[in-house]
């Protein structure tokens, strides 16, 4: 059910996630998501970004969180070169961090570094790349889980003979959707997890 309201977003794994983990917080927390970061990092698709995240933005908390884009507003504002380090910015952050407004300053970076200066801030390289949609390994899985929200269930040729990539490529996506946790494979049959 998750994965068809999902369809289009991409990035499933994180749709699987959140029901797992909504599972968790019922049976394990009442219901109350935990408000300790590394509790939350327990949680399904839970790293350090997104339990600082949640913590800043639901709650309110006195914490850091950097993502690209207040990275680069950091590097702009403080004239720091785009080699500084992630501890460096999370020293810095820290330090300008303003007491009682986490949610307000972090929706503030976001917001400066959108609105006010995209172009000077286009300048500034991301610290990662993220490889091209088309043709890739998440458009041939994010094809595959298509199918199974549609059908349930498949064969894995009818499968490969309805999509518009090689088989190989589809074998591959299927092994690392298998590995995932997302699909399970009987004999030549496949169908969510």
């Amino acid at each position: 059910q998750i994965l068809a309201v999902w369809s289009g977003l991409g990035y499933n794994r994180r749709a699987i996630y959140l029901g797992q983990l909504a599972k968790r917080v019922m049976t394990d927390f009442d219901g109350e998501l935990p408000r300790d970061p590394d509790v939350l990092q327990t949680l399904p698709g839970i790293g350090p970004y997104t339990a600082h995240a949640i913590l800043i933005f639901a709650f309110n908390r006195p914490l850091t969180t950097i993502d690209t884009n207040i990275r680069k507003v950091l590097l702009h504002e403080f004239d720091l070169p785009s080699t500084t380090s992630r501890r460096e910015l999370e020293m810095l952050a820290k330090r300008i961090l303003p007491r009682g407004y986490s949610r307000d300053w972090h929706n503030a970076l976001m917001d400066y570094g959108s609105l006010a200066l995209p172009r000077r801030l286009e300048q500034i390289p991301p610290l990662t790349k993220q490889s091209r949609f088309d043709g890739s390994r998440r458009q041939v899985r994010g094809a595959i889980i298509k199918q199974l929200v549609k059908y349930r269930r498949l064969s894995i040729t009818k499968l490969i003979d309805s999509l518009p990539f090689p088989e190989k490529r589809i074998r591959d996506a299927l092994e690392s959707l298998r590995k995932d946790g997302m699909i399970v494979t009987k004999r030549n049959s496949i169908r969510l997890a």
